[in-house]
């Protein structure tokens, strides 16, 4: 029915009722169901220029009603918009309809070109409403992509905004019930801290937001329903919130378990072991590099948990923290002296970690 509407309104030769009927369809689609998202002023001029495009190329068609996109993106019907230009309502915005070519419009791989250009945390603000745009256009990204945009607000000390992309979760897409990119964007946790040689405002960070994280994978959008796939439920995980907290027990508290979270995680530790990753005939190297990158936290969250106060002679866990330690120990030691030579030349991510945190 829209289809005929819209073929019956070309068909008039009359330009005052053309300008007229052209009203009452936009006039069907007023105000937008959705916000179009809005872009911050960024350091780079040529990172504004892309991100605009998106807004006027992409989220602003896709928050037209359907009749007016095909008063944009059909040819037939190109010469006579140009002729009557139409504007349409976007709540309190106001968008001049122009005719558009379907396959000219922004790309999922443009997305990430853009996504390249952010530098700073200035221009990382900017990705709440780069998700949100997408998710609303349907370009929706893999879970790879998802691993490599944590991996570059991780250099850009943005992680801050990946926890803020979750806490908007009906907006973004950006779920917490996937391992692969929450075993990612909690490694990037673990190396904000090994930066600061887990000591100081860094690990206070990286702890604030793994701890909201954390409660954010209870909330809908969040929750994995298939135990044997919940992230929170893996030893790498409960690993990396025991590093942190042992770290802020040294650094801050004076070596005191002060709130109880090194004892708790360690338990949580203890109990989630079958579930780990600690496969020692694994032979392959890139199956070995991904389980350094998973148990080099763990390995390190044991050692720094038995340095704080009373943990050592905690019955309930310290015996068993150290046969966990004794056996990682010896599968670690095990992988790296069986890494071959051309990686041992150009390290891996999970051998970087090992060399940096591993002591034998």
């Amino acid at each position: 029915m829209a289809q005929n509407a819209v073929g019956r309104l070309f068909r008039s030769q009359n330009s005052s009722s053309l300008r007229q009927s052209i009203g009452s369809i936009t006039q069907t689609r007023g105000i937008s169901r959705h916000a179009v998202p809005t872009f911050t002023p960024t350091t780079s001029p040529e990172l504004d220029q892309a991100l605009n495009r998106f807004r006027e190329e992409l989220f602003i068609p896709f928050s037209l009603g359907q009749q007016q996109r095909r008063l944009m993106f059909r040819q037939k019907y190109a010469d006579r918009l140009e002729q009557e230009p139409v504007t349409a309502n976007l709540g309190e915005e106001e968008f001049l309809l122009r005719p558009m070519d379907p396959q000219s419009r922004p790309t999922k791989n443009e997305a990430i070109e853009v996504i390249s250009l952010m530098k700073n945390t200035t221009d990382w603000k900017n990705l709440v409403p780069l998700l949100s745009g997408l998710r609303l256009s349907n370009r929706v990204l893999k879970s790879s992509r998802m691993e490599w945009i944590v991996r570059k607000a991780a250099e850009a000390n943005a992680l801050g905004v990946m926890l803020e992309c979750a806490k908007q979760v009906e907006r973004t897409g950006v779920q917490l019930n996937e391992v692969g990119f929450v075993q990612r964007l909690f490694f990037e946790l673990h190396r904000k801290a090994q930066r600061a040689e887990f000591q100081g405002p860094e690990v206070t960070k990286a702890w604030s937001i793994a701890t909201q994280l954390v409660g954010l994978m209870e909330r809908p959008g969040h929750v994995q329903h298939d135990v044997a796939k919940d992230p929170k439920r893996r030893p790498f995980l409960i690993g990396i919130l025991l590093e942190l907290s042992a770290a802020r027990a040294l650094s801050e508290f004076g070596g005191k378990d002060q709130d109880g979270m090194v004892r708790l995680y360690s338990q949580r530790l203890l109990g989630s072991w079958p579930l780990g990753n600690f496969n020692g005939e694994t032979t392959e190297w890139v199956a070995v590099d991904q389980m350094l990158q998973e148990n080099i936290p763990i390995y390190n969250g044991m050692k720094l948990a038995l340095q704080v106060q009373g943990v050592p002679h905690e019955r309930s866990v310290a015996p068993a923290l150290k046969n966990r330690l004794n056996e990682l120990n010896q599968l670690i030691a095990k992988q790296l002296k069986n890494a071959p030579e051309k990686v041992q030349q150009k390290p891996t991510v999970g051998l970087v970690q090992a060399q940096l945190l591993y002591q034998g």
